[in-house]
């Protein structure tokens, strides 16, 4: 890994750390689902001043749209389940995010059965280890 990817990387380590801590006060705050609602909003929000500013660019209707639409699904689905499993846990919202947070397994072996992505020993021992860590946070 170059050091402009880790840079990146580390900086995306503090933003979800900053953030799971903000999903725990804004499910307490506000509840689950209006927390969540209100986060799509924020999202919609910025998405549509980006289009009409021309910040962002409208993808091409082609048949791969269905990709970015099943990435929202599962992002969506994610979410839900993530804000519910903060607002019923007391004092463990490191162990929720933690837990949560195993998901690069999930797409290491997504990505070794559709993208053809090689699936090594030392991976599988990174996500041993990644388990291993998230049962700790539950301790």
């Amino acid at each position: 890994m170059d050091a402009k990817t880790l840079t990146y990387a580390l900086i995306s380590v503090l933003g979800f750390g900053v953030w799971g801590v903000l999903m725990k006060l804004g499910q307490e705050r506000l509840g689950p689902l209006p927390h969540l609602t209100a986060m799509g909003a924020a999202v919609a929000l910025i998405v549509a001043l980006g289009l009409t500013s021309r910040a962002l660019p409208l993808p091409a209707w082609t048949p791969n749209l269905w990709v970015p639409l099943a990435a929202t699904l599962a992002t969506l689905v994610a979410m839900l389940f993530l804000t519910l499993a903060l607002s019923s846990s007391t004092g463990s919202t490191a162990a929720v995010v933690a837990l949560t947070a195993l998901y690069p397994g999930v797409t290491a072996l997504l990505a070794a059965l559709f993208l053809g992505e090689p699936f090594s020993i030392a991976k599988f021992a990174g996500l041993c280890l990644a388990v291993g860590a998230a049962f700790l946070f539950t301790r």
